[in-house]
């Protein structure tokens, strides 16, 4: 369950430099501490992650599959930092910690970069052969992100007579972060030449002009997490003949996802060639 391990000696490392274990899948490992053996304690701790701006309960993976907790055990110069992969909310040390009086702190990584802290408590007194049950903590993050994004069919253009010759689009966007996280998105995508479209309809999604492969397709707020977008380019306003069906991922942290998208031409249907 631990990810990865690694003991500090005096003069510790702020955790926000410390971003080479996000992602760790297994396997602790010992950094040259002490052999303690079984005057040993250690420690186990459980989190949750909500939304700031909601207050809702986040899943991990919404925020990075490999979004990582360290935690940092300090104790007279010395100590330890265990790291924990987010998605089991919760973890228990490995590394042996010397009997002796220990402060924590917390923060939750995602692509290596800490993006909520948290100030665990201090004065915690650890005896030979003890496991430690530290309160429960709960991480604060902006649980939100964006989309731009373009749409591509052939290096001719859109909707050029001689190019793609697409005379409207029809988008979809669903979730696909798997169980608990599925159905469609409905959303309103911006176009940069100008208007609005509804996409609140998976199933049968209504039609719009043709979006010009210079423009932008935007939606500016969403839930962080994966994603699949639909795209389906129309010959004579009904022939779905150029698609897209991409896996997109919205970042947290109020960032933007920007990406051109590929469309691929059904050339075997009728009214497509």
């Amino acid at each position: 369950m631990l990810s990865r391990v690694l003991t500090l000696a005096a003069g510790l490392i702020g955790l926000a430099t410390w971003g080479g274990c996000d992602g760790c899948s297994g396997g602790g490992f010992d950094a040259g501490g002490p052999d303690v053996g079984s005057a040993a304690g250690g420690f186990s701790l459980r989190w949750t992650v909500v939304d700031q701006t909601s207050s809702q309960q986040v899943n991990c993976d919404q925020l990075d599959p490999n979004a990582t907790v360290f935690v940092q055990a300090m104790r007279d110069g010395t100590g330890a930092v265990e790291s924990f992969a987010c998605r089991n909310l919760q973890g228990t040390s490995v590394m042996p910690l010397a009997p002796g009086t220990y402060s924590f702190r917390y923060e939750l990584h995602v692509a290596g970069n800490a993006i909520a802290t948290a100030s665990g408590p201090t004065g915690v007194a650890i005896a030979a052969g003890q496991q430690i049950e530290l309160a429960p903590i709960t991480f604060q993050v902006d649980a939100t992100g964006s989309l731009e994004l373009m749409l591509r069919a052939g290096s001719s253009g859109n909707c050029q007579v001689g190019g793609a010759g697409i005379t409207g689009f029809a988008l979809s966007l669903q979730h696909a972060g798997g169980p608990g996280d599925t159905g469609c998105a409905p959303v309103v995508f911006t176009l940069s030449g100008g208007g609005t479209y509804n996409a609140n309809d998976c199933s049968a999604p209504a039609g719009t002009r043709c979006i010009a492969e210079t423009e932008t397709v935007t939606v500016a707020s969403l839930p962080s997490g994966i994603y699949q977008i639909h795209v389906r380019g129309r010959k004579n306003g009904t022939v779905d003949c150029w698609i897209n069906d991409d896996v997109l991922r919205v970042p947290p942290q109020s960032q933007r996802l920007r990406q051109t998208l590929n469309l691929a031409l059904l050339s075997e249907t009728p009214g497509c060639q």
